[in-house]
């Protein structure tokens, strides 16, 4: 999973990189249509053609901020932070590794299989509510609301999965 993330954010800083070189070279070969396409961007935020003219002069003389500009408000995108697939790979295997502890946790401490797993899908349901209070908390959701519905959420997918490897097997 950790590798996915790694990819995933790699993905991301390429496709940044061949859309800036795009539009490098947009505002060098057609730079009459990419100064229309700013134009009618700032007609989206009610500007009138005489009050973008002078904005769209302005980043004529500054090809950096011309190229920054459309990727932001043409594209909608934003310039990766160098070393976030690193962190993003990180974050994702250490999440992945917490989170396979905690219903792993009772099959080490208790040898019989039918007590660990209770204790399992007991551990798990009580470090759902609390990660979701957490979630809640931090993300100004009501935590009651957060924690009910991570917890709900998260049991049916252990349950669901839980429910496959039974059918497999």
């Amino acid at each position: 999973m950790g590798l996915g993330g790694y990819l995933a954010a790699r993905g991301d800083a390429e496709h940044y990189a061949s859309e800036q070189a795009r539009e490098e070279h947009e505002i060098v070969t057609m730079p009459a249509a990419e100064a229309q396409e700013v134009r009618d961007i700032f007609k989206t935020y009610g500007l009138s053609e005489e009050e973008s003219f002078t904005v769209v002069e302005s980043l004529r003389r500054r090809p950096k901020d011309w190229v920054t500009f459309m990727m932001r408000f043409e594209l909608g995108l934003e310039q990766p932070e160098p070393g976030r697939a690193w962190k993003s790979a990180l974050t994702i295997a250490c999440a992945y590794i917490v989170g396979g502890i905690i219903p792993l946790s009772a099959y080490i401490f208790l040898s019989d299989a039918q007590s660990a797993l209770r204790l399992s899908a007991v551990v798990t349901l009580i470090a759902l509510t609390v990660f979701g209070g957490i979630k809640g908390r931090v993300t100004g959701v009501s935590v009651l609301r957060s924690a009910l519905q991570t917890t709900l959420i998260g049991g049916l997918a252990a349950a669901a999965a839980f429910g496959i490897a039974r059918w497999i097997s």
